[in-house]
């Protein structure tokens, strides 16, 4: 066997050795620490995809401060993900998954209110509270003690955001709470809080 033959197979031997070296401690990750991880990451990057569409189709002011919002917590925590998947030798997806890509083809197509609306429920609401229930999830049973405390110091962010995305989806008063107009011979409505109010409508003090 010749000198060059010799290093080649040296060469490949110690790269296998490298890579089992990695496979080793990717293996050593619980699987569901695994999943947490890519998961997380798809979410974040949705996160950020819809933010920033936002951004350019929203009509509401208040759903553009959201979306800065979002942008600019949501790109932190994915790159500390990014880094923290490359440390445990996680591989993470490349795109969102599904249905968020479906919800981001959907966005696209939409501007105004109606953009809003499909803004505040699906990237807002509803993907803000499974990312709550992921990351809660992942911060009380988690084996790996780097990535639960990622998900534990991460949970009061996604939880402010609950709150801000549910602010957003707020409903107008019902019509039972408004004052409607007096019927024809009969004195006019008044509010409660008013100086004009019956003593008996007129809230204690």
């Amino acid at each position: 066997m010749n000198k060059t033959w010799r290093n080649a197979l040296a060469a490949c031997a110690a790269l296998a050795m490298l890579g089992g070296v990695a496979m080793a401690r990717a293996a050593d990750l619980a699987e569901s620490d695994v999943r947490f991880l890519q998961a997380a990451a798809g979410a974040g990057m949705f996160e950020v995809e819809a933010a920033e569409l936002a951004q350019k189709r929203a009509e509401r002011a208040e759903v553009k401060a959201f979306a800065a919002k979002m942008l600019e917590q949501h790109r932190a925590v994915n790159a500390e993900l990014k880094t923290l998947a490359a440390s445990k030798k996680v591989t993470l997806p490349a795109r969102p998954d599904e249905p968020d890509r479906s919800t981001l083809e959907q966005l696209q197509g939409k501007t105004g209110a109606a953009f809003d609306r499909l803004y505040v429920d699906k990237a807002a609401v509803d993907a803000h509270a499974m990312a709550n229930r992921l990351f809660e999830t992942a911060a009380k049973e988690s084996e790996d003690p780097q990535i639960r405390d990622f998900a534990a110091r991460t949970l009061p962010m996604l939880a402010d955001h609950v709150s801000m995305s549910r602010s957003l989806k707020s409903e107008p008063p019902s019509k039972a709470e408004k004052i409607l107009p007096a019927v024809k011979g009969e004195a006019p409505a008044v509010s409660p809080a008013s100086r004009e109010a019956p003593a008996l409508v007129v809230p204690p003090k």
